[in-house]
């Protein structure tokens, strides 16, 4: 039986092409100015030709080294079906005016969800400012330091649009022992910019009780104004199940739901449905959940893992880069990082960076066991 592929329109390649030109370096995403130029921004790599040659001392404004020091994403092929998926709820969601759908992207750290929230949020505003600049399309947040109460949420939002100016000094910081409501002001602003997407990520620094009253405010962002919320971390799927289950009525109404059901069946002289040989277990999400597991490297599965060395490989830029560098050692590379893309990254780039800084900008098995990045390090 011959394996089926999966047909990619122009535009898919453009999404999954786009992504792999995202900055990887450090930069605080959480304001506008910043996240505005990180949509902007394409990370290529230098040509070796116009480096410096192998051996030159090297800076640390040397442009290799900082490229090194972060490469290009690497893709696989769960983040581009995840890619791709968000793609069509959010087209799907524009020519809706109701029953728009949130999202949720969850997995172990380390794998890649924060990268892919971006992703998905640098895309969607990239394709909404070819046609209008004047918007805001995307807001990107992250979970508010103290979680309790909506105004904390609602602060982190004003934070992004800048609404919130800092304090004039450190008298007026110290005096500052409650945030104002910015409610209406946020609400505003969102409204008449046309956002559409809230990116919420770091999930896993609170709980549902602490969740619970911001979901309500954004349940009037999508109802009113059309703004989906994706929630980005590790147990974001069943953070956002038990926020929801308890502040709504959800299992009472379905609870109805079976006794009506019930009543109407014994109206009309049905016979009692036979019980189920096993209890049905409560669904694990109302919402559509993306999920990125660490990359596996077995029988089944060694393509996938060899086809992301081979990425890194090829983003490298070094002078003296042996051939299959990196691949030759693919297997030892799972070894070491358990199929954690973050720590595959950091491997690969402190490797890199330790070749540049030494002179012979190359990457061998022996440099590699010298890096220490946690999980398998005395494998």
């Amino acid at each position: 039986m011959k394996a089926t592929t999966t047909r990619r329109t122009p535009r898919d390649e453009h999404v999954l092409d786009h992504a792999q030109t995202a900055p990887l370096r450090l930069r605080n995403l959480f304001t506008l100015d910043d996240w505005n130029q990180y949509v902007r921004e394409e990370v290529q790599r230098p040509d070796p030709a116009t480096c410096s040659p192998a051996g030159f001392p090297i800076t640390d404004n040397d442009a290799p080294l900082i490229y090194n020091s972060h490469l290009r994403l690497v893709v696989h092929p769960e983040f581009e079906q995840a890619l791709l998926r968000a793609s069509l709820t959010l087209g799907a969601n524009e020519h809706r005016a109701q029953g728009l759908l949130d999202m949720v992207i969850d997995g172990p750290a380390g794998t890649g969800k924060s990268f892919l929230l971006r992703a998905i949020g640098r895309d969607y505003q990239a394709r909404v400012q070819k046609q209008d600049m004047s918007r805001i399309p995307v807001v990107h947040i992250t979970v508010p330091h103290d979680a309790d109460g909506k105004i904390n949420w609602i602060w982190e939002i004003a934070c992004f649009l800048g609404l919130n100016p800092p304090p004039k000094d450190h008298q007026a910081l110290l005096d500052l022992k409650r945030l104002p409501d910015l409610t209406h002001t946020v609400t505003h602003v969102l409204a008449h910019a046309r956002t559409r997407l809230l990116l919420i990520d770091d999930l896993q620094r609170t709980t549902p009780d602490q969740l619970g009253p911001a979901l309500h405010y954004f349940d009037y962002l999508r109802s009113r104004y059309g703004i989906t919320a994706i929630f980005c971390g590790t147990g974001a799927a069943n953070i956002v199940q038990a926020a929801r289950t308890r502040i709504d009525n959800h299992n009472n109404a379905e609870t109805n739901l079976h006794e009506r059901v019930k009543q109407q069946r014994a109206k009309a002289g049905l016979p009692k449905p036979k019980p189920l040989t096993e209890p049905m277990e409560p669904h694990r999400s109302a919402l559509p959940v993306t999920w990125l597991d660490p990359l596996r490297c077995d029988e089944g599965s060694q393509e996938t893992w060899l086809r992301v060395v081979k990425g890194f490989e090829d983003n490298l830029c070094l002078h003296n880069l042996g051939e299959h560098a990196l691949t030759q050692h693919a297997a030892y590379l799972h070894k070491r990082t358990g199929g954690y893309l973050k720590h595959l990254s950091h491997l690969i780039c402190q490797a890199a960076v330790n070749a540049m800084r030494e002179g012979n900008e190359n990457i061998t098995l022996g440099r590699l066991t010298t890096i220490r990045v946690g999980r398998n390090d005395d494998a």
